[in-house]
């Protein structure tokens, strides 16, 4: 019996399950290394703000101003910033997040609160409060001081997130 040269239908088979799983753990990987990049970004942006509020800070404090300190609580962030961050959309009245394209900032001029609406979110772990899965912000004043009998602290902004929020990528 003459055999040809070539695959078997069963052979190629073998190779086109191996090549779709090889395809699945690589999309896997990419879609893990995306969300990777989405935390980074987010808190990188975090980031950028703190240092921002600080430096408002320590010019309010260096220039004799420091009462104002007192206004930054709940007011946008993105005006301490050089540029806004990618995504930024302005300052909106309660939009609904759903609306929204992932990778977006908006200042929600309702709740007076920094929203960052997630692209991809399976490895964001979220409280079952939030119930619009957006990451919210705003800013606070941190610092004690106004105790009877304790020294008078002043109060620096940053900005913190209003519910707690984890992102675990493994």
């Amino acid at each position: 019996m003459n055999r040809g040269r070539g695959f078997t239908l069963i052979e190629l088979l073998v190779v086109v399950c191996v090549v779709a799983m090889l395809f699945g753990v690589a999309l896997d990987r990419l879609f893990k290394y995306q969300e990777m990049a989405e935390r980074v970004a987010v808190e990188l942006n975090l980031a950028a703000i703190n240092v921002g509020l600080t430096h408002k800070f320590a010019a309010l404090v260096a220039s004799g101003e420091a009462a104002q300190i007192e206004k930054e609580a709940g007011t946008n962030p993105v005006r301490v910033l050089a540029r806004p961050p990618r995504g930024y959309l302005g300052e909106l009245q309660a939009p609904d997040p759903a609306s929204l394209p992932g990778s977006s900032w908006y200042f929600d001029l309702r709740s007076r609160e920094f929203v960052y609406v997630p692209n991809q979110s399976r490895y964001l772990s979220l409280p079952p409060s939030s119930k619009d899965g957006t990451l919210r912000f705003r800013v606070v004043l941190a610092g004690v001081g106004d105790e009877p009998g304790s020294p008078r602290e002043i109060r620096q902004p940053f900005i913190a997130p209003v519910v707690p929020y984890q992102w675990v990528v493994e």
